[in-house]
Parts: structure tokens; C-alpha cells; sequence
């Protein structure tokens, strides 16, 4: 990934030429707009303070006068004339020491800092700047914005590799020559590179390959052009190979055989017309797009996470190949256009990231560490469970079902249901779904046009017994209710925590509470189908309490679709088994 980067920014090294490669966005995503509080000084003896005003932030005015660079510690010292201001005091001393390394004479640094931390207070109180407002502050010194000043610019470069090199203000690089770990040429390089990239590790696949983590801080050393690259990576990447991933920040790098310049091109490009024009799928455009790049040979997938000083890669997926998103997008496309005709209903697939499966407080679900599980697995072709994906769905379906009030018609978090539904569906055609081999379909046990559809993920007969089942479960709860306005049967199906003897018991129980309601004449083809699957299907299923109650939660989500017939009728839309 780091040579990726490098490789990224020495392509890009007319675009970003010089110093000018070092420059960073202060803010990203920030609810009220950035105020820039100027500190105009005077170098005529001693450099003194002449004077403050209030701008607000512009990215344009960051290019072409504040030069903001990200200090190497939350309290060292700014690494550029231009920084954040600091949350303490103490650390705003810190930031402003950048003056004395630059060579300036500063009689009384504490007065400074004092002077600066005044001004804020009376801005605050004019309600100039209010608490929720992110203030950037830049020393113009002589009338001369920090990127207007050659002399400086030259002097940054030197603070800049040799504060790379430094640690809690001690040295742990020594410069030397040596053999540049990147390019191989034998040339003056630099340690640090850890102080450089925050989430720099190399215990992990694929970040910085053939380093021994105990060591890698002495091994890992980087020539100029290679740092300057790399920054230069950095910022390609933080401008326009930034994309969110069904809400997760994340970095989309090339890696291409030649002409890197031109599909770079189409990415920036791409990423203007994201925010211009936007689309209706941001995620699978990308990736179309992404397939179409005939020079490129794979991409890294880096999701990432910043917050203050602290910057995490939390999930890195290398040689993602173009043939592979493009089956992803294709695969997808077909899953939910045909998932469309054949329910009725519109369902995405997300990797079961919605809001109605997520976990939160006192609701089971998926977390953001199953997002990333499923991402890399379909991204890497690698198997998902099948039993853990529906156990983690049936805790929060139950826990919804427990939640809905008695007097809603369906019982079940139908749309929940139908996204995992989608979603194995999904795993399965991209085969990477890893399933219990079991029983065959020997014969037709009823309502072909609708199984047809998905022979392949009801591949047993008891699994199309339990969706038949469940929705004779849901057009009876319908009716019971009409008439009770209540609905006792739930009780008999235990939150769907059913084994394939309460299954059987709770099938006689229905027939059962049908002849007392006098409506066992109803719904015979249902009744006539999930009993010839049930036969089928053996004495021993070999299903789980959550895979039983998953297969009947999907029938009692589907039981309206016109196949399955009219709540009160005594012929069905399904197929009648007897004419076989």
C-alpha cells in the first residue's frame, strides 16, 4: 500500500510540485464553517504582534497562503506556520516554538501565546467565533503569507524531514546514507516514516511488506524523493481517491501496468461529477467505473478512521482485482432486479449495514466489525457462514418481534428479513456462501414458481416446508386477529426459537386451532404442500433453532405475494400437488 501511495504521488509530482506536495486540509466534514484567525507580526527587532482580524476558511486560500501542514504530535510543535488552534494553552506555546526553529527572535514566546489566547476570548465574546466553531491560525509575518515566503518554504523542508526523525522530542533517527527502502537507491535517507503515516504498522498484510515488526522503525528509511512522493500520495488520495462505502470512509488506490496519469485523471474527474451531479449509487458506480480502467492491474481498498491526532486503517484489502468488481457489480445487479419481480419488494443489497439490522444499544445486530468481515470477504472471494450470518440476524429479528405491538397485522420485521434474505442470496450466486450440504428436492412438493426462482438457496425440502409454514403462520396470526383482535398463536411459535419437533407439534397445533375457528377448509394446496415437504424432508433436518426460525420468518414476510393466494380461500394461487 505505502508503494502504491509513492507511486501514486511520483506520477503526480508536476501536479504537486516542490513543498506544495506537503499541504493538507485542516478540516473535513466540520458542522459550522472554519474561521482563520491571522496574527500579522513584524521582524523589525524582535518579532512582535501588530495585529489580528477574523477570515473565514477557504480550501483555495489554504493553497495559495496558509500552507497547513498536520503537526507530528497533538503537543509538539507546528510543522508549518499555519495550524489548529490547540484545545490548551500549553500546547499553543508548543505550536508557536515553529518561530524560533525558523530562526526568528521571539523575546517573550509566553507573551505571545498570551497575546493570541486573549484575542480568541474577545472573539468569543463578540460572538465572532462561537464554541462549536474550528479556528485555524496563521502567522503572516512582514506582510507575507507563510506559502508567499521562498526563505521559509526552504526552511520547512529541513524542520519538516528532521522533525520525521524525531520522538517525543528525542532523536531515533540518525541521518545517514543508505539504501533507500522504496526506490533501492544508495542516498541520503530518513527515518520515521511512522511519524509520517499514523496508522504506519507493519504487522499487518500488505501495509509495508518485508519489515520485522520489532525492528522495522530502523529498517523502514526513505530517500527525499520517496517522502516527498509519498506526501504527495497522501494528498492525491485525501483530494480525489476519498470515497464513502455505505458510510464508511475509505481510499480507493490503483495500481496500474502504465498511463497511471490517465486513470488517475478519470478518478478526479469522477470525483467532481460524485458531488456535482451526484448519482443513485454512489457505491456501485465507483466500482464500475473502478472495472472499466483497462491499465490497471488491481486496487488497494482502504477504509480509515481519523479523530484528532490518531488516524486508523480498520480494514485493508490488497489486489482487489477489476474482474472481481466487476462480477460484484454484475452479481448484484441480477440479485436485486430479480429479487424485485420475484417478491415485489425493492431490497438493496449492503452487506447488512441498514440502520433495522445494526447493532446498538440494547438491540443485537451486526456491528461495524461484521461490515468490514463481509466486505473483505467478498472482495478477497474468501467464504462467509451461512449459520453465523442467520444467528446474528434471528437475535435482532426476535428482539424486534418481541418490540412490535399486538395490534399490527404482520408480526414479523418483514424488511429485515428480506435484506438477509437478499443478502445470503447474494453470497450465494457470488460463491463465497459456505452451507450445510443437505437433502435434495426429489419431487415437486408445490408452488414451483416461486421456488424455481431460488432452487439453489432452498436447497432442502424441510427449508421450503418452513417458508410454507410460515406463511400459513402469517395468514392465520391475520385472521386470528380479525377476529380476537388478538393474536395467541404467537405464544405456540416461542419467538421463532423452534427445534424441528416444536416445528412439527406447532403444525399440528395450527390445524388444530383452524378446525376451531371453523376455517380448516382454508388454504388446503399450503397445508397439502408443507406436509409433503415435510415428508421429504426426513426424520432428522440437521437445522439449528435459528435456521428454523429464519426460513419460517421469510414465509411469514412473504405470505401476501398473490402465489401463495388469498388469506381466505379455499383454492390457492400455488399449484395443486394432486394433479401430479
Amino acid at each position: 500500500m505505502i508503494k502504491s501511495l509513492i507511486e501514486i504521488g511520483s506520477t503526480l509530482k508536476e501536479k504537486y510540485h516542490g513543498l506544495f506536495a506537503l499541504i493538507q486540509k485542516p478540516y473535513e466534514n466540520v458542522k459550522e464553517e472554519p474561521k482563520v484567525l491571522v496574527v500579522e507580526f513584524n521582524t523589525k527587532k524582535y518579532l512582535y504582534i501588530e495585529g489580528f482580524y477574523l477570515e473565514t476558511y477557504s480550501a483555495e486560500r489554504n493553497q495559495k497562503r496558509y500552507f497547513f501542514k498536520e503537526p507530528f504530535s497533538s503537543q509538539g510543535a507546528a510543522s508549518s506556520l499555519c495550524f489548529k488552534l490547540p484545545a490548551t494553552f500549553s500546547a499553543l506555546k508548543q505550536r508557536l516554538t515553529i518561530l524560533n526553529k525558523l530562526g526568528y527572535k521571539v523575546e517573550d514566546m509566553n507573551l505571545v501565546a498570551k497575546e493570541i489566547d486573549k484575542k480568541v476570548e474577545e472573539f468569543k465574546q463578540r460572538g465572532s467565533i462561537d464554541k462549536n466553531t474550528s479556528v485555524l491560525v496563521v502567522l503572516k509575518i512582514d506582510g507575507k503569507w507563510p506559502a508567499e515566503n521562498p526563505i521559509l518554504l526552504e526552511k520547512m523542508e529541513s524542520i519538516y524531514l528532521d522533525e520525521l526523525s524525531t520522538y517525543k522530542n528525542k532523536k531515533v533517527w540518525k541521518q545517514r546514507r543508505a539504501r533507500c527502502h522504496l526506490c533501492g537507491r544508495d542516498t541520503e535517507v530518513f527515518g520515521g516514516v511512522g511519524s509520517l503515516l499514523k496508522f504506519y504498522t507493519v504487522d499487518k498484510f500488505g501495509y509495508a511488506p518485508d519489515l520485522s515488526p520489532e525492528f522495522s522503525w530502523k529498517q523502514y528509511a526513505l530517500c527525499r524523493e520517496c517522502i516527498f512522493n509519498l506526501e504527495r500520495g497522501l494528498r492525491a488520495t485525501e483530494e480525489f481517491l476519498s470515497y464513502y462505502f455505505y458510510g464508511k470512509k475509505f481510499w480507493l488506490l490503483p495500481t496500474a501496468t502504465n498511463r497511471l496519469d490517465k486513470v488517475l485523471d478519470h478518478f478526479k474527474n469522477f470525483h467532481g461529477k460524485v458531488y456535482k451531479e451526484g448519482y443513485e449509487s454512489i457505491e456501485d458506480r465507483l466500482l464500475y467505473e473502478a472495472a472499466l480502467q483497462q491499465n490497471v492491474i488491481s486496487y488497494h481498498f482502504v477504509f480509515t478512521k481519523k479523530t484528532n491526532q490518531k488516524f486508523e486503517i480498520l480494514l485493508h484489502i490488497d489486489e482487489v482485482l477489476p474482474s472481481v468488481l466487476k462480477q460484484y457489480i454484475e452479481t448484484k445487479n441480477n440479485i436485486e432486479r430479480d429479487f424485485v419481480l420475484s417478491t415485489g419488494y425493492e431490497i438493496k443489497f449492503n452487506f447488512l449495514s441498514s440502520k433495522s439490522l445494526k447493532s446498538q444499544k440494547d438491540y443485537p445486530g451486526f456491528t461495524d466489525k461484521d461490515f468490514f468481515m463481509f466486505v473483505d470477504h467478498v472482495f478477497r472471494k474468501s467464504f462467509i457462514d451461512e449459520i453465523f450470518v442467520i444467528s446474528k440476524a434471528m437475535s435482532r429479528i426476535r428482539k424486534d418481534m418481541v418490540n412490535i405491538l399486538q395490534t399490527q397485522k404482520e408480526k414479523i420485521p418483514k424488511f429485515s428479513v428480506l435484506e438477509v434474505f437478499l443478502s445470503l442470496e447474494f453470497f450465494l450466486k457470488f460463491g463465497i456462501l459456505r452451507r450445510k450440504i443437505g437433502g435434495k428436492i426429489m419431487s415437486d412438493s408445490g408452488y414451483r414458481d416461486f421456488f424455481k426462482q431460488y432452487d439453489d438457496f432452498f436447497n432442502h425440502p424441510a427449508k421450503r416446508g418452513l417458508v410454507l409454514f410460515g406463511v400459513l403462520i402469517q395468514k392465520f396470526l391475520n385472521y386470528q386477529l380479525k377476529e380476537r383482535d388478538s393474536t395467541p398463536f404467537l405464544k405456540v411459535l416461542k419467538n421463532l426459537r423452534l427445534t424441528q419437533k416444536d416445528v412439527e407439534n406447532a403444525f399440528v397445533a395450527l390445524q388444530n386451532k383452524m378446525q376451531e375457528y371453523n376455517v380448516s377448509h382454508w388454504w388446503r394446496d399450503l397445508k397439502k404442500s408443507i406436509a409433503l415437504n415435510f415428508v421429504e424432508a426426513g426424520e432428522n433436518w440437521n437445522f439449528s433453532p435459528d435456521e428454523i426460525g429464519f426460513y419460517i420468518a421469510i414465509g411469514m414476510s412473504l405470505y401476501s405475494l398473490p402465489i401463495f393466494g388469498r388469506e381466505e380461500n379455499n383454492s390457492e394461487g400455488g399449484e395443486d400437488v394432486s394433479e401430479e
